[in-house]
């Protein structure tokens, strides 16, 4: 067999695999798991208006009446870690509720399309929008995979191996808008830096393509996202700038793209002028986003500070516990599903060393755009926990950085000559056995956390079952199927990176040719 075929079924069996593995996760947890799922579902359901059966209007323009499952699927376990997700609703009962995108304060674009899946089925429609979730980042990351120049996918690779598990994993195949700013994050600018750099019109276009698009779903998902998708463009057009009249030509697409940016941030009502990166500005969803998050910060001892620079220094220095929430130092869910001590331990690990690593090849332009990120991921928190005079741990969650952070990490990681970064097949293999070790102990756990609660049923899913879906297939077979093909996702990426026969070893100045001089 031909190495190029050996390659191409090597792909896509390893995308089958992702999807698979992203499957599991989309039912390890009830309807409602994800935070603020309750005001993301009711918004689904009524992103299209009224219809029968699943909105009708209600008295105040403010509220909706939908079913009761939308909006306390999550009150009978949130905030409850010992307790199972059982919970006696009725999908065609309907109560009036306020908990919605209702006032337009999140941009319009993921619940419109999610919405087409609504159906009076709840657990059915949530299930299904998890899964077109997962299949839509899987596609989305092979397709420009396989659109990119050798050397150009490492940063895509890396930045999703190391930094999505668990945190990435659990969100991306959920109802939750931080899906599509995730995918946003881990996408827009490398297909666009493709976009530039390709060398046949067909790539061009392509990825011209898919940079428009994925930015429209990132900035349609949420406010703080859109700012992220004009960062992307950015970049793009600053690694490949150029005095030439083509680059100027070729920079009108991530130009609008910026311009797509701010127009759907200035019209959320998520603005940062506001103090409010990712936090709905609804008075009783503010109040609920508060309370949760509110929670967690006292539980780990974060209480608010004086006002003033005290508490600027003071969260200067727990800054570091937003940035690697996405490893599980956070809880998942409503941030009541704590993760067990060696998942983070090995995530802070891997996601730090590739980051150094990183670090290690760089240019002008690659260091002046990593400063930029790093200081985003400083001040924008610094600056919205400041306005509203709280600690860390209180209304900016690690979810919302996460995708700058795939930013900063995918910068780091570029440049380098080969996708397998220099790295050698051993301390891969190393890095990958940690991440498939951190995701089956992250799922094992999330899953026993709604079955029966934390702190019964020991290992065994099968035991003890309070609640799981209306499904011929157990808790144990689908923690060990979605384990299973979660690593062989990683062995596929391995054996795509290091074909038999090359030498991985890269001097610390090989680089894309196109960087040469930079």
């Amino acid at each position: 067999m031909a190495l190029r075929t050996k390659r191409i079924i090597i792909a896509a069996l390893t995308a089958l695999f992702a999807f698979a593995g992203l499957g599991a996760w989309a039912i390890a947890s009830p309807v409602g798991a994800a935070p603020d799922d309750d005001y993301h579902l009711a918004s689904i359901w009524c992103s299209w208006g009224e219809r029968e059966g699943l909105c009708a209007d209600a008295r105040s323009e403010d509220e909706r009446v939908v079913s009761e499952r939308l909006t306390l699927s999550s009150k009978c376990y949130a905030q409850h870690e010992t307790q199972s997700a059982q919970c006696d609703l009725n999908d065609s009962e309907t109560l009036t509720t306020d908990r919605g995108n209702f006032a337009g304060h999140y941009p319009p674009v993921f619940y419109a399309i999610l919405g087409v899946f609504s159906s009076p089925d709840v657990a059915a429609s949530t299930v299904l929008m998890r899964l077109f979730n997962a299949l839509l980042f899987v596609g989305a990351s092979a397709a420009v995979i396989s659109l990119l120049r050798p050397g150009q996918r490492g940063p895509i690779i890396w930045s999703s191996v190391v930094a999505l598990v668990p945190l990435g994993v659990f969100i991306i195949p959920s109802v939750n808008p931080s899906s599509w700013a995730i995918l946003a994050g881990l996408l827009v600018w490398v297909s666009g830096y493709g976009y530039f750099t390709a060398q046949s019109r067909a790539r061009r276009v392509s990825l011209g393509s898919i940079a428009l698009v994925l930015a429209v779903l990132g900035a349609g998902a949420r406010g703080d996202s859109a700012v992220f998708v004009a960062f992307s463009a950015l970049i793009a057009m600053v690694l490949t700038f150029r005095k030439t009249k083509e680059w100027f030509k070729l920079a009108v697409l991530p130009f609008g793209i910026i311009v797509i940016g701010a127009i759907f941030f200035l019209s959320a009502d998520q603005a940062t002028g506001a103090a409010s990166v990712g936090v709905i500005q609804g008075a009783s969803a503010a109040d609920s986003a508060s309370v949760v998050a509110g929670g967690a910060a006292d539980a780990a001892g974060a209480a608010p500070a004086p006002s003033g620079f005290a508490t600027l220094l003071a969260n200067l220095v727990d800054l570091p516990w937003l940035w690697t929430g996405g490893t599980g130092t956070w809880g998942l869910g409503w941030l009541d599903t704590p993760m067990p001590s060696i998942v983070w331990v090995l995530m802070i690990g891997v996601l730090v060393a590739t980051l150094l690593w990183g670090l290690r090849l760089q240019h002008r332009r690659k260091s002046v755009l990593l400063l930029m990120g790093f200081a985003a991921l400083t001040i924008i928190p610094l600056y919205v926990l400041y306005g509203r005079g709280l600690r860390v741990g209180a209304d900016v969650q690690p979810r919302y950085l996460l995708p700058l952070l795939i930013i900063v990490l995918g910068l780091a990681l570029f440049g380098f000559a080969k996708d397998h970064i220099g790295l050698s097949r051993l301390q891969a293999a190393l890095i990958f056995g940690a991440v498939a070790m951190s995701n089956s102990l992250a799922l094992h756990n999330n899953m026993r956390r709604y079955i029966s609660g934390l702190g019964d049923g020991g290992f065994n899913l099968n035991a003890n079952i309070e609640w799981w879906w209306n499904i011929p297939v157990s808790p144990m077979l689908v923690w060990f199927g979605g384990s299973v093909a979660f690593a062989l996702m990683l062995v596929g990426l391995w054996l795509w990176l290091y074909p038999k026969g090359e030498r991985p070893g890269a001097s610390l100045e090989e680089r894309s040719p196109e960087l040469i001089g930079k």
